[in-house]
């Protein structure tokens, strides 16, 4: 199982190295650089990628850096998403990185720690989640045995692509048209 993870400073998950099947990567892009383009070729030159082709995909208009980070996630069985742990962020926290990743159509596996994630991942009963506390929702080791599985990958693939649809531009903003008060059919 190959399992990856992509952020800013995120703490990394506790996975052994020793972890039976699983092939685990961090990029951590705080170490890497910022931007995609810093370290893009880096871990991805060994599947056809040079400058030139970074370079023309970051100049369409249409998906540039965002579709940088598709060709990255796709290398991956499962992409882990953890909340980064400051207290705001805890309680606050984007769910922007999940949904990112659920676009890709990857399966993401999120850890589930502070409230916006809780409420996040309990709201749509995604089912491919862990926690470090163990009570509520599966340790790491137990969700990466069930992810070995390919129909388990696929429930949290599914279930995903369903959440993503929720937060696709468009109908994001007929549901801030209509909590503005404007009704009716909106062509975004």
């Amino acid at each position: 199982l190959k399992v990856g993870a992509v952020c800013n400073a995120c703490p990394r998950p506790d996975i052994p190295e020793d972890f039976p099947d699983v092939d685990f990567s961090m990029i951590d892009e705080y170490i890497e650089g910022t931007h995609i383009s810093h370290w893009f070729l880096k871990f991805m030159a060994s599947e056809g990628w040079d400058e030139d082709k970074m370079n023309d995909l970051l100049a369409e208009n249409e998906y540039g850096t965002g579709m940088l980070y598709y060709h990255v996630f796709r290398t991956f069985d499962v992409i882990i998403v953890t909340p980064k742990e400051t207290r705001d962020k805890l309680r606050y926290g984007s769910i922007q990185r999940i949904v990112s990743v659920m676009k890709s159509t990857v399966p993401v596996l999120v850890e589930v720690q502070g409230a916006a994630f809780e409420h996040f991942v309990d709201g749509y009963e995604y089912p491919c989640v862990y926690s470090k506390e163990g009570d509520k929702y599966p340790s790491l080791e137990e969700a990466l045995n069930k992810l070995k599985d390919v129909s388990a990958r696929k429930k949290c693939q599914e279930v995903g692509l369903r959440i993503a649809e929720d937060f696709d531009p468009d109908v994001m903003v007929k549901q801030l048209l209509n909590t503005l008060g404007y009704h009716g059919d909106f062509e975004c």
